[in-house]
């Protein structure tokens, strides 16, 4: 992977295939592989996907862990790679960032796709940041183990299967281990600071939500999609139910705002 550093923080990227950019950001606990493991190649698309910080083997700062500066980060990717526009898309935390960086920097957004929101102008629900609080101790001190003995646990093993197992999932994750603190902090923040900031939005945004998903409610897409001007919103089958179909429908939304 290539590297660039900001404000002391060194970050990784890396860019597949060549043409118009297109940065897709990944969610809470993934990298850049969740994204390969999305997305379907397009020719004449240059896909630029980055370990956001403390994601992968990406420093993290965390007295300034928020999605102000993550945002920033991404932007300064785009002036190290000389581009002053790209399309933009985001899956959970990744849509956060992207949403946050088009309401700062329009300019810099051609258009916005907003993938499974997790966040609206307000922080995660109280059940759900409790759960990732009692993942980020129990990846802290003792493994799966101690955080099946949480009340976290007791929150996310029931919903759905796919809930559960990206809680677990995370106890077999490099950068999870490495950063828990992640899910102490981001929880508790917000992407914008009052809904009405999104009324300001020109691009074209498309919003995409799934029932069935403790963690990314599908109201939440409804709510955004009601305060941006012109979005798109559709819903999509969650992974439960079908996870193949759910993964072309994400492409389909991604050939359809690349047009």
């Amino acid at each position: 992977m290539e590297h660039f550093n900001i404000e002391g923080r060194d970050l990784e990227y890396e860019i597949r295939g060549a043409g118009k950019p297109l940065v897709f950001l990944h969610g809470m606990g993934g990298s850049v592989e969740q994204i390969y493991g999305l997305y379907k190649a397009i020719p004449g698309i240059s896909l630029i996907a980055v370990n956001q910080q403390g994601h992968g083997n990406s420093d993290a700062c965390w007295e300034s862990y928020d999605f102000e500066h993550l945002a920033d980060d991404i932007s300064a990717l785009l002036d190290h790679l000389h581009i002053e526009r790209a399309v933009l898309a985001g899956i959970s935390m990744g849509a956060a960032v992207a949403l946050n960086l088009a309401v700062r920097f329009p300019e810099r957004v051609e258009k916005l796709l907003l993938i499974r929101n997790a966040w609206t102008d307000q922080p995660m629900s109280e059940e759900v940041r409790l759960a990732y609080h009692d993942l980020g101790e129990a990846l802290r001190e003792g493994g799966d183990a101690k955080f099946k003995q949480m009340r976290g646990w007791d929150l996310v093993k029931e919903p759905s299967a796919y809930t559960r197992n990206a809680f677990l999932s995370a106890f077999d994750d490099a950068g999870c281990l490495k950063y828990w603190q992640k899910y102490l902090i981001l929880p508790g923040k917000t992407p914008i600071g009052e809904v009405r900031e999104l009324e300001k939005l020109t691009m074209p945004v498309w919003i995409l939500a799934c029932r069935n998903d403790l963690c990314h409610p599908f109201h939440y897409g409804i709510y955004l999609a009601e305060y941006i001007k012109g979005a798109q919103f559709r819903e999509i089958v969650d992974k439960d139910t079908d996870s193949v179909r759910h993964t072309e429908m994400i492409n389909e939304a991604i050939r359809e705002i690349l047009q």
